[in-house]
């Protein structure tokens, strides 16, 4: 493929300014590799399980528990969940196939220990009022999770003084999606659901003010572009390098950088609260 002398200079771009994690700041994943942090390649979100880590540092989590993965994926975070706290996962998920993932868990020695349900978490659910200790989820609530109506139907099923954490990647500030820069607008034709991303205040303002919880607190993690830089430069390394893949990847590229200069910015939040 020829290359342009703008795709050369956004690639400089990315060698010379984009950020990797520094692993040292996550002792919990030593026994993790790159490869293992992102899944194998199993498109796990930006932050992957370094986001996860962020997360159960703010939950109390004791072997035993019952801890609900909502929006678990190909499941590698129901088992950094079940590995590393011992608690007993329930893994659901839309649109990951049920036997899939319990063939996985079960190849991974943690049949008994993780159940997978293939749900939409939208409808009635087939689990107990009060079953669960904590509820997990993380890169997939701003898809339905935006309202009191859904807080009430989805925390029925969370104990009196469980916690709730939630996570995943948002503006920093609200950025109605009529006001978004064009950049927002290229993609892939991937949806990349930015018209419901909202900043972390806007969550904490819903939880706060469902009347359904308590000690809500959401914040922006600290320099968290960086989360998006390390998914691109990781995604990059596992294709060798690619020009094809580069170019794929080029509308999102574009979105991390401008976000390094103009606000609103893409960055996380992480939520957490506790049911009354």
């Amino acid at each position: 493929m020829s290359v342009s002398s703008d795709h050369i200079a956004l690639k400089e771009h990315v060698r010379e300014s984009f950020r990797m994690i520094d692993s040292a700041s996550y002792p919990e994943l030593s026994n993790h590799s790159w490869d293992g942090i992102y899944g194998n390649g199993d498109k796990m979100a930006p932050g992957a399980l370094y986001l996860a880590a962020n997360m159960t540092r703010t939950m109390d989590l004791q072997p035993g528990m019952s801890v609900m993965d909502l929006g678990c994926g190909k499941g590698v975070t129901s088992e950094y969940l079940a590995r590393r706290f011992k608690v007993r996962v329930n893994a659901v998920d839309l649109w990951i196939n049920e036997e899939f993932l319990s063939s996985k868990f079960a190849s991974h020695g943690l049949g008994t220990q993780i159940t997978a349900h293939n749900l939409d978490i939208t409808k009635p659910l087939p689990f107990v009022e009060n079953q669960f200790d904590s509820i997990f989820c993380m890169q997939a609530f701003h898809s339905f999770g935006g309202s009191v109506v859904f807080l009430r139907h989805l925390l029925k099923h969370l104990k009196a003084g469980g916690q709730i954490c939630i996570a995943g990647t948002c503006f920093n500030e609200e950025y109605p999606a009529l006001q978004h820069s064009s950049i927002f607008s290229q993609t892939d034709g991937w949806d990349a659901e930015y018209a419901s991303y909202h900043s972390p205040g806007w969550w904490c303002d819903l939880f706060g003010q469902s009347g359904l919880v308590r000690d809500v607190q959401s914040l922006e993690l600290d320099n968290d572009l960086a989360m998006w830089e390390d998914v691109i430069l990781y995604g990059w390394h596992r294709s060798g390098g690619s020009d094809d893949w580069f170019e794929r990847s080029r509308w999102l590229i574009e979105h991390i950088a401008y976000s390094r200069t103009h606000r609103p910015y893409l960055t996380h939040f992480i939520l957490t609260a506790v049911k009354c």
